[in-house]
């Protein structure tokens, strides 16, 4: 499981990944969402809650729960990925330098104008990959980017007010 993680940078989201370290033996170097697998008798949102903690510091305490995203399956590994959204209240970061090379904060809106490019792997399976900039976003973490973005947006749409610090409600 995973987190999809948000900040609001002047008013605006952003979804926060990671580059995975070069020293994991999955997926190693690649961008991501904090997440990992389910331990003992963990629920999924447990767990997703620990690696979030884990992997770059952010607690339980400094998140709000979104709800639940799309999910897939990773494509060499086979692992099953179930996703959730969180919104991260107050950001600050401790990255897990063991686990976690880099953070990267990319505005939602660029995802939606950038669009997911179809990719097609020498043995025929398909993938898909956004290109912002010098970030590569592709395989599972892409597919629930592009399968999520809509149900993103109506949560968001929902708590839009308590997290932008727009204050339009309140009397002059």
């Amino acid at each position: 499981m995973v987190a999809v993680p948000i900040v609001f940078i002047d008013e605006e989201p952003y979804l926060v990944f990671i580059r995975r370290s070069r020293r994991l033996s999955r997926h190693a170097n690649q961008i991501a969402f904090p997440g990992g697998i389910v331990e003992n008798e963990e629920t999924l949102t447990e767990a997703m809650f620990r690696e979030l903690e884990e992997e770059i510091g952010v607690s339980r305490n400094s998140c709000k729960f979104l709800g639940e995203l799309s999910s897939t399956v990773t494509g060499k590994s086979n692992l099953f990925v179930q996703a959730f959204l969180v919104v991260i209240e107050s950001p600050h970061f401790k990255l897990n330098t063991f686990e976690v090379q880099d953070l990267y904060f990319v505005a939602l809106s660029q995802l939606k104008e950038t669009g997911c490019e179809e990719v097609t792997f020498p043995d025929g399976r398909k993938t898909c990959r956004f290109v912002i900039d010098d970030l590569v976003i592709w395989g599972a973490t892409a597919r629930i980017v592009k399968d999520s973005l809509r149900k993103i947006e109506r949560l968001l749409e929902g708590c839009r007010n308590e997290f932008s610090g727009d204050e339009s409600d309140e009397p002059d």
